[in-house]
């Protein structure tokens, strides 16, 4: 089974993506804080990370993406970013993966259907893992 770390500070839309993801047959674990995420990364052993950006914290989902590729162990891990920063920053550009400052396999504009991101998380996951069970 494969495992999901889930950092986002709003703690109703952990619970819709916990329950929804561990209905896919996914083993999901969440976190609160970006510092509370980087040590479960550690500690849970994800096989993918789904991290906002906006969170009230010293951390910001773009510096919790850099320090875990900075982490050698984990600089394959696969990393989703989901975020409403474009909408309630008003940005005048859009962010996108990018190496140096946005480390990040997929970048999503929350809100974002559930089914697009499971769709994402099977790509990124890849036929060399297993494949969650699925409702049938």
């Amino acid at each position: 089974m494969s495992r999901l770390l889930i950092i986002d500070d709003d703690l109703d839309y952990l619970e819709i993506l916990s329950v929804f993801l561990g209905k896919k047959g996914y083993e999901v674990e969440t976190a609160e804080t970006p510092k509370t995420g980087l040590k479960k990364v550690k500690t849970f052993r994800p096989d993918l990370v789904v991290l906002d950006v906006m969170m009230p914290s010293d951390f910001e989902g773009f510096q919790v993406a850099r320090e875990i590729r900075e982490d050698l162990d984990l600089k394959d891990l696969p990393i989703i970013i989901l975020s409403c920063i474009h909408d309630q920053k008003k940005v005048p550009y859009r962010f996108a993966p990018d190496k140096d400052y946005l480390p990040v396999d997929i970048f999503l504009d929350k809100p974002v259907n559930p089914e697009t991101l499971l769709e994402k998380i099977e790509k990124l996951l890849g036929d060399r893992r297993e494949k969650p069970l699925r409702d049938l």
